[in-house]
């Protein structure tokens, strides 16, 4: 079988890579996005930019399978924890450093496992530079499935639970013979030593030392100190991520008239202060704003700065963080974030109670945008004492698309400017933490990611619903396509007396369809409106159009007749656009919820056929309009 495109491009010295139909070697990294590279075959030496490389083996996705998707809330703790004891044990050659076959038959001699086996491991991972890809493929009759009895299980976890998480302080070999000692005596077949040396291993190491040292040695090996965030040692080795509402009015597009504020997500870098991701919006904050601020930081920004008409500037930063710091905010504290976060091999952070120093990087990265925005038009000021009688509304001039472009080129001179708390420009740091100094050494570029379409799912809110036969029902919206079909009814394997619940992502501001992922196909699929005629919404305008039907005494009307109301507000607000605020911020809202929706739309999912459902939604209580029938003439 042909191995699957890889989902990562790596660009080291030596690495292959391909331009314009041609594959180069790496020779050396002359910038942050230029190397030199030579062409296989004819010798000759050139200067490639970054943007314009890809993997070779990306060049032609239909001469490989395309390796199947993993719906990642999906997967037991113990899995990922397996999986991330399988990364601990490759971590020292994952950077493509060439050890001697000697030193791999020790590390695979000590991890319990055979050199094909760890050849195997890093392969994979280097391929994809997904945890997922470490999970371990379940022979016995599924992901979900461990490979010990459950009498086997529960001895095992309470010796080391009781045994060996002890101040005593028993070590691995004692405490196998122990699990084997007591299996003997239950009549149960006795685990590998391996088996228990591994589970120990998947052990967190800061509960390993707080069972076994005492609280006092945990906290001061591992609490970090006052002002001061440990571990910042190289680009992306920490993230600090917040929102905030920008101090400054922005106009809609078409009439140029005031409307509202906007909401800023912000990522900033704490080893280089660096800017790496940002998300700008009219919506409130949500799941869906953290998740696209992640996404900006992961991917390289030269096609985004190449639409806003800005390629010139310089912004290099991008690649997947080791640790992302959040404050305790409702929308950083969902699964998404966490599976996503283990997926990408990401420590998902929430900022402590009462240790302001976690978020201090990215509250003074949003403070230095807030004092910038207060040159600007429209701006509000931080209070009414500061405004004084400034008329914010009658000066504001910018749209959304023209502040972001505004905040770039803030940026562009942020990452220019001497940075007190590091010495230095934060470009210069960044440079400095990738190709080193003469004291230390660099980090290297980082991966560069080449499943776009596959992140973007993994960091999108879902939720679990049924499938019925005549779809899915969400928000009081119905959803079908053929590709559901398999699933109607379908019972819970764990409990056959329960429905099946189902995963659905969906993206906030279009909830014109559903990504449904397929346990048996393992890939997504977009799931449509039931009926193909209901026009393209946001979550927040259709929660509006709902609200205002109930204000109306209206709870039994079909979704039509629902949309049929939201197509009239529609009008009405665009009548009103030119009069009101509130009407003006709606119609810009829709407006780049209509932008994003066309830059989503570049990467398409599978298609499937036949979105037709095999029976209808009572439109009513008790009115199943399959069983009308015509009068005869008589009557």
């Amino acid at each position: 079988m042909k191995k699957p495109p890889p989902s990562v491009m790596r660009i080291t010295k030596g690495a292959t890579v391909h331009h314009l139909g041609r594959d180069y070697v790496v020779q050396s990294l002359v910038d942050m996005n230029l190397i030199l590279a030579k062409e296989i075959g004819s010798e000759q030496q050139v200067l490639l930019q970054l943007d314009s490389l890809q993997s070779p083996r990306t060049v032609a996705p239909s001469e490989g399978p395309t390796p199947p998707a993993i719906d990642l809330e999906s997967i037991s703790q113990d899995d990922w924890d397996i999986a991330k004891a399988r990364r601990a044990i490759i971590d020292p050659w994952i950077t493509g450093t060439r050890q001697s076959r000697a030193e791999y038959k020790l590390q695979a001699e000590a991890a319990g496992i055979s050199v094909a086996t760890l050849y195997r491991w890093l392969s994979t991972y280097r391929n994809t530079g997904l945890l997922s890809s470490l999970l371990p493929n379940r022979r016995d009759g599924g992901q979900m499935k461990g490979r010990l009895s459950p009498e086997v299980e529960t001895i095992l976890k309470d010796c080391i639970e009781n045994f060996h998480l002890t101040q005593q302080k028993v070590s691995v070999a004692a405490t196998t013979v122990e699990v084997r000692r007591r299996c003997s005596n239950a009549g149960v077949p006795m685990p590998a030593a391996t088996t228990v040396r591994r589970h120990i291993e998947w052990i967190d190491e800061q509960t390993r030392i707080k069972q076994r040292e005492g609280d006092r040695v945990a906290k001061l090996r591992f609490d970090p100190k006052i002002g001061k965030i440990p571990d910042a040692n190289w680009p992306l080795a920490i993230v600090q991520m917040d929102h905030t509402l920008l101090p400054v009015i922005i106009v809609d597009d078409e009439h140029r008239r005031p409307i509202n504020r906007a909401w800023i997500t912000l990522a900033i870098d704490v080893f280089s202060r660096m800017c790496v991701g940002m998300y700008l919006t009219l919506d409130p904050p949500s799941a869906m704003s953290a998740g696209m601020c992640v996404l900006h930081a992961i991917f390289p920004k030269n096609k985004w700065l190449l639409r806003l008409g800005m390629s010139d500037l310089e912004w290099p930063c991008y690649g997947v963080m080791d640790t992302l710091h959040m404050d305790n905010a409702r929308e950083f504290r969902g699964d998404m974030l966490k599976a996503a976060g283990a997926e990408y091999d990401i420590d998902v952070t929430l900022r402590p109670v009462k240790k302001p120093h976690y978020g201090a990087h990215i509250e003074r990265l949003m403070g230095t945008v807030s004092e910038e925005l207060k040159s600007v038009r429209g701006a509000t000021f931080s209070g009414i004492k500061e405004k004084g009688d400034y008329d914010a509304e009658g000066n504001a001039c910018m749209t959304l698309s023209e502040l972001e472009k505004w905040l770039v080129l803030v940026f562009a001179r942020y990452h220019s400017n001497i940075h007190r708390g590091i010495g230095t420009t934060p470009l210069t740091k960044w440079r400095e933490g990738i190709f080193g100094t003469k004291t230390t050494p660099g980090r290297g570029l980082q991966l560069i990611r080449l499943d776009e379409e596959k992140a973007r799912m993994d960091f999108m809110p879902f939720e679990e619903r049924t499938i019925q036969d005549y779809g899915v029902l969400l928000d009081k919206i119905y959803y079908y396509h053929d590709v559901l079909r398999p699933w109607i009814n379908s019972r819970d394997p764990a409990n056959p007396k329960l429905a099946r619940l189902f995963r659905f992502r969906r993206d906030p501001r279009d909830i014109s369809q559903l990504y449904f992922f397929d346990p048996d196909m393992r890939k997504y699929y977009a799931i449509p409106y039931r009926d193909s005629g209901l026009p393209v919404t946001s979550i927040w305008e259709w929660r509006e159009t709902q609200k205002r039907t109930r204000d109306l005494g209206i709870q039994d009307y079909d979704e039509r007749t629902k949309f049929t109301y939201l197509n009239r507000q529609r009008d009405l607000e665009a009548d009103a656009a030119q009069k009101t605020k509130q009407a003006r911020h709606a119609q810009q809202v829709k407006k780049e919820h209509r932008k994003a929706r066309a830059i989503k739309n570049e990467i398409e999912l599978p298609k499937v056929s036949n979105p037709t459902a095999s029976a209808e939604p009572p439109a009513l209580p008790g009115y199943d309009r399959s069983k009308v029938r015509p009068l005869d003439d008589e009557y």
